[in-house]
């Protein structure tokens, strides 16, 4: 699987540097605001473009992973108190058990008509 993924990026790179070197010699006007910049290249643009996008997913991703871990540390803090709840009930003798936990009351059955 990882040899596929390598040959994946090699592909893309490929093409990537296809489509730069065909858009060489492109030049663009940019408006960014009230300003506006005449003869600006083209794969200048885009690797600007490129790192904006991905400096904004990163941003994105990072406060994502921020809040998974937050939950993961919940749930072990969770975790650890009810396995020391459990140690302690299996710790107790029978007669220590209060009455009132250890009654169960039987389920109605349900009629069932089967016709």
């Amino acid at each position: 699987m990882r040899l596929f993924g390598i040959f994946v990026w090699i592909i893309i790179g490929a093409i990537l540097l296809w489509f730069f070197a065909m858009n060489l010699d492109q030049y663009v006007r940019i408006q960014l605001f009230q300003t506006t910049y005449h003869n600006v290249n083209l794969i200048v643009v885009i690797f600007i473009t490129f790192f904006i996008g991905t400096i904004v997913g990163a941003i994105l991703l990072s406060s994502y992973v921020l809040n998974a871990r937050a939950d993961v540390r919940n749930l072990k803090k969770d975790r650890s108190k009810l396995l020391n709840e459990l140690d302690g009930l299996r710790n107790l003798s029978i007669d220590e058990i209060p009455d009132a936990e250890t009654k169960i009351t039987p389920q109605p059955k349900p009629d069932v008509d089967l016709e």
